[in-house]
């Protein structure tokens, strides 16, 4: 049997019409949600990258503490704590190369040695205090080249010789402005394409002062030594040769020997004395001192001498309070003064003693009428073996070494040493004892 089963296909038709329309719906809705979640992701994005973008700035202008504080797993967090990572590294790396800038700074300004690093084009790029101390360099040095600052034709050629070398480069120059110098440098070429140069200047002028006065010493010490040694030699050999047998030229000769071994003795105690002074060898015993006395006993050496000459010999000390200073330096430096005053004055002046008190001050001079010394000599007449008129120096036995020895021993009491003379009028050695320890004459202490 044969059964047939139908529906119209209209009811069909319209079941599908509206499962299309549903499915078009739920299509057009999920459509707009997706717009919508897009266009809200877009936003946070670019909200993201704004904020990463004002990051950048703020570090690139240096604010390098700026953090952008994004938390979870996408990638503009990841991407502003990469941020954040970078920043923390340029800041400890800006703060080790500060921390390394003001220590070469640092070092820069502390070193006696003058440093210089000029470019490719010999601009100073670097410029220590002490070099600017010793070429008197402007304030403005910086950016300008080396030549037009400082106007030197060794320095030009010691840069110039160094350009052209691979080594190092070391040679001396004279630096002739106001302050006079003379500067060891060595010159040497940075690492590198940059063809920049970086120089050490050593200032050896006082090496090379006191290398000239060490040997000025020696030949000094060795002029005066062969004088006398000579003089004892030639009398010897005459008194030797048969000089003996003549009472009277033998009285001579001895006379000439005994008169150079004495001066030959008076030039080593003086080298021995300047010797100890020196070396810190001669110790000082401060003690209250009554200078009437004192005055009296140097004077008494020289009596019979000055008498002889007809020279005066005076002393100007009134009522003054006693000073702690040391009683045999302070009568050697009394005894040289007085001695060169009786040596070098002629018949008819006078030579002098006299003590004045000004605040704490106590000022002891040694003063003559004599033929006094002429400026250009002045400033020199403390250097050892130093002489005004050297062979009138040696005519009346001096060694050169007794104001040496004076200016040292004050130096030990912390006093100074003024001279004023002029030719003709005579000269004033006076020495300041500022801020000594006086005593009254009661004997109480007042500073």
């Amino acid at each position: 049997a044969v059964a047939r089963v139908g529906q119209s296909l209209a009811g069909v038709d319209t079941a599908l019409a509206e499962f299309r329309a549903a499915v078009m719906a739920a299509a057009l809705l999920l459509l707009a949600l997706l717009v919508v979640a897009g266009a809200w992701m877009d936003r946070l994005t670019a909200r993201g990258l704004a904020e990463l973008n004002d990051l950048a700035r703020r570090m690139l202008a240096g604010d390098l503490e700026a953090r952008s504080g994004f938390e979870g797993e996408e990638a503009v967090p990841q991407l502003g704590r990469t941020l954040d990572r970078l920043a923390r590294g340029l800041s400890t790396s800006l703060q080790e190369l500060r921390s390394e800038r003001d220590r070469m700074a640092g070092i820069l300004e502390g070193m006696q040695e003058g440093v210089i690093l000029l470019d490719s084009k010999q601009r100073i790029v670097v410029l220590n205090p002490a070099l600017r101390e010793m070429l008197l360099v402007p304030n403005d040095a910086i950016g300008r080249p080396l030549l037009e600052v400082v106007r030197n034709a060794e320095l030009r050629d010691l840069f110039a010789h160094a350009a052209s070398e691979d080594e190092p480069t070391t040679q001396e120059v004279e630096i002739g402005n106001i302050k006079p110098r003379r500067l060891l440098a060595r010159v040497a070429r940075m690492p590198g394409d940059q063809r920049q140069f970086v120089a050490v200047f050593v200032d050896v002028t006082e090496v090379r002062r006191l290398e000239s006065m060490r040997r000025d010493f020696v030949a000094n010490v060795s002029h005066e030594l062969r004088t006398p040694v000579t003089s004892i030699r030639s009398a010897a050999e005459t008194l030797v040769d048969g000089a003996l047998s003549d009472p009277a030229a033998a009285q001579s000769f001895v006379g000439i020997i005994d008169r150079n071994a004495a001066r030959l003795q008076q030039l080593v105690e003086d080298l021995l004395d300047l010797s100890r002074i020196e070396s810190r060898g001669f110790r000082l015993s401060f003690e209250p001192i009554d200078l009437k006395p004192i005055f009296s006993q140097v004077l008494g050496l020289f009596r019979e001498r000055a008498s002889k000459k007809n020279v005066a010999l005076e002393e100007f000390v009134g009522d003054l309070p006693k000073v702690r200073a040391d009683r045999r330096a302070l009568e050697h430096v009394l005894t040289n003064l007085v001695d060169n005053a009786v040596k070098y004055c002629g018949p008819g002046t006078h030579v002098w003693l006299n003590v004045s008190l000004s605040s704490d001050t106590v000022t002891v001079s040694v003063g003559d009428d004599g033929p006094g010394i002429d400026e250009r000599h002045l400033s020199r007449v403390f250097e050892r073996f130093y002489r005004v008129d050297a062979g009138r120096s040696r005519e009346v036995g001096g060694t050169g070494l007794g104001l040496s020895i004076v200016k040292h021993v004050l130096n030990l009491h912390q006093a100074q040493l003024q001279i004023d003379s002029a030719p003709g009028v005579g000269s004033t050695f006076a020495c300041h004892f500022g801020h000594a320890r006086l005593l009254t004459a009661g004997g109480s202490d007042e500073g």
